[in-house]
């Protein structure tokens, strides 16, 4: 009669030794086929190994119970919370993120302060009259020119976009300018050769410009995922080629029934604004509530995590670039649509850079692109008039504040980014 071999039972290891969460989480282990089959080897075999896993679950339990989440959803973690401080906590995000915004440009303008005491004048005479002859409105035809600089800011919310959906989806695209200058082709194109109704000629302009701009913004992202060319390269190389295939298009004068009409008299403020403030809510929604910005944002911020999880490489940079280019070819189409009623190289309200000192200055955020292209509209308008007319300060002085701007706020960026990282 052979002794059996089995070991002897352990107190230590008696199950009212583990905690339930142990139990519950040791349950859940035992479930998956790869640990049962470990198991049923290692674990009956050796006490040791029985006391070790003990020891481990005991230790799980612990570490899920110091966790807020864990507590939170207990009987007491909840409660233990006053509802006045659930109430405040989405107020003071909303509050820090405002703070973030305004932060680079309160230094922008302390910075230039310097600038302007250089040319012997009053920092804050120069930019009373300044914000005066940007954001003001008076009575009259002609005399409101906030409504200049809602004109100006439409094309900088759309380039504001592009960019920012670009930079969300992982691709530093420069490239705006090309984009833009398709999208102006192609809607003057459509508004000067083709004869269709008021309302329908200016939407198809809008739709073509889109169109093109889209496949313009395709372009980069097809050679980057498929040769490994840097993006900013290429994006930067493609602006003179666009400038020169944008020649072939038959161009004349656009007619008047696909012109954008102003809203007011004396003003170039036309419903394009509006068109660029429902781009940005859309943008918005498609970023935080849809699956494909949740693709989008995976696979730029995690993309090993986006592969195991199904996504295919290379479609979200594909089609993040399309939404990029459409958003710039509007941009583009707005200008010479309700601007100039021609095609123009050369946008009075954009430069090649601004949509992306839009987008990091709004911190990459829809409803930040609106703000900070006002406020930019607001600087490039009032510049002329303010401090070049007014106070005899050269014009480029509101260059200097937008390009201070774009310093502070990647500078701001830079450390919020990396200060948590090295905390």
């Amino acid at each position: 009669m052979t002794k059996s071999t089995q070991p002897e039972k352990n107190p230590e290891l008696d199950n009212n030794a583990i905690p339930e969460q142990g139990r519950r989480v040791a349950h859940q282990h035992e479930r998956k086929p790869t640990l049962r089959q470990s198991s049923e080897i290692g674990f009956r075999a050796d006490p040791e190994i029985r006391r070790s896993r003990s020891i481990s679950l005991g230790k799980t339990a612990r570490q899920l119970a110091r966790k807020p989440a864990f507590r939170q959803s207990s009987r007491i973690g909840f409660q233990a919370i006053p509802e006045q401080g659930r109430r405040v906590a989405p107020f003071k995000k909303y509050l820090i993120r405002f703070a973030n915004l305004l932060l680079p440009l309160l230094a922008s303008l302390a910075a230039g302060a310097l600038l302007i005491l250089a040319t012997g004048e009053n920092p804050l005479t120069a930019y009373a009259r300044l914000f005066d002859s940007g954001f003001s409105c008076r009575a009259g035809a002609g005399h409101c020119a906030l409504l200049t600089t809602l004109q100006f800011a439409t094309p900088l919310i759309f380039s504001g976009l592009s960019a920012l959906v670009a930079l969300r989806g992982g691709f530093f695209s420069i490239g705006q300018a090309g984009q833009m200058l398709f999208g102006a082709a192609a809607a003057c194109w459509i508004g000067s050769r083709f004869s269709l109704g008021a309302g329908l000629h200016p939407a198809a302009a809008l739709l073509a410009a889109a169109a093109f701009g889209a496949l313009w913004g395709l372009l980069p992202a097809l050679i980057r995922e498929f040769s490994g060319a840097n993006e900013i390269i290429v994006t930067l190389l493609l602006n003179p080629i666009a400038g020169i295939l944008v020649g072939f298009f038959p161009m004349e004068r656009i007619q008047a029934s696909a012109q954008l009409a102003p809203m007011a008299p004396g003003t170039k403020f036309t419903v394009g604004f509006f068109l660029a403030v429902e781009a940005a809510l859309l943008i918005y929604l498609i970023l935080r509530v849809t699956r494909f910005g949740l693709e989008l944002r995976n696979a730029a911020q995690a993309p090993r995590f986006a592969q195991y999880a199904g996504i295919r490489a290379h479609l979200p940079v594909l089609e993040t670039m399309l939404l990029s280019g459409a958003l710039a070819g509007l941009a583009g189409a707005v200008e010479v649509l309700g601007v100039h009623y021609k095609f123009v190289s050369t946008f009075s309200a954009v430069n090649d850079f601004d949509g992306l000192i839009v987008a990091f200055a709004g911190g990459l955020h829809p409803l930040g692109a609106i703000l900070m292209s006002v406020i930019l509209g607001g600087l490039r308008s009032g510049a002329l008039v303010g401090l070049q007319i007014q106070s005899g300060i050269p014009r480029e002085l509101g260059g200097a504040l937008i390009a201070l701007l774009l310093i502070f706020a990647a500078m701001h960026r830079f450390y919020r980014v990396n200060g948590k990282a090295g905390t």
